[in-house]
């Protein structure tokens, strides 16, 4: 009984023990896995948006369903039925330009918020506000 237990473990153990030692080598070659300079994980907002992408979500989850008079539940469970924001909102009667305003709005009072508090600099906050519109616009649009 304890040998049908113990070949198989040595049998895994020994493939682990290869692929380690196939990993180790593989590792110690020359590869560059260096960031290209233009690559957006050289900007400097990349890790605030990387630690922060979930409540932004949950953020434009909620400004959305509250403008299409559902909840947010109810939102994200017609997107996984793989609609688009706007499609949600034209099947409740509501214009896909309200829910990007108020989207747009929402976004334009954080960046506003982040300013106030120094968190970004003038430059920074015209530039996101500028770019605001196109993304929302893309946002609403995409089938998840």
């Amino acid at each position: 009984m304890i040998r049908k237990f113990i070949a198989p473990i040595l049998v895994a153990g020994a493939l682990l023990g290869s692929l380690a030692v196939g990993g180790i080598a593989q590792a110690a070659t020359a590869t560059s896995t260096a960031v290209p300079p233009g690559h957006a994980a050289t900007h400097p907002g990349y890790k605030w948006l990387k630690m922060h992408r979930k409540a932004i979500r949950r953020q434009a989850i909620a400004v959305s369903a509250s403008i299409i008079g559902v909840t947010p539940q109810a939102l994200v469970a017609e997107l996984k039925t793989g609609k688009s924001v706007g499609q949600v909102a034209a099947e409740h009667s509501v214009s896909v330009s309200t829910v990007e305003s108020a989207l747009v709005s929402a976004a334009d009072a954080k960046v506003a918020q982040a300013l106030s508090a120094k968190q970004i600099s003038q430059a920074q906050a015209a530039r996101i506000t500028a770019a605001l519109p196109a993304r929302i616009d893309k946002l609403v649009n995409r089938v998840f």
